[in-house]
């Protein structure tokens, strides 16, 4: 049985208007720290309300930073697909 990634909602004091953001969990640890990137600021970009991985742990501390997220279910499935190779029964075991 996989375990779910959990994405609970919180504000970031970015010192920008990239303020809001979500903690990633994986069985109740945090694993990461995502925040939407203002389209105002990041559009020119490309990647204006797209998610960005501010901060990783545990088994995704060592992963190299990802590109930003279109989508918070591709943030979800990245994230799901890289904590679980360091996970017991993970996709490792």
């Amino acid at each position: 049985m996989s375990s779910r990634i959990i994405l609970d909602p919180i504000r970031i004091d970015t010192g920008s208007s990239d303020s809001e953001g979500r903690l990633a969990y994986r069985d109740g640890r945090l694993i990461g720290v995502l925040t939407l990137l203002d389209p105002e600021l990041h559009g020119e970009l490309g990647v204006g309300r797209h998610w960005f991985l501010e901060a990783g742990f545990g088994p995704i501390s060592g992963e190299p930073r990802p590109p930003a997220f279109p989508t918070l279910d591709a943030a979800r499935a990245w994230l799901a697909d890289r904590s679980a190779r360091s996970v017991p029964g993970g996709a490792d075991a």
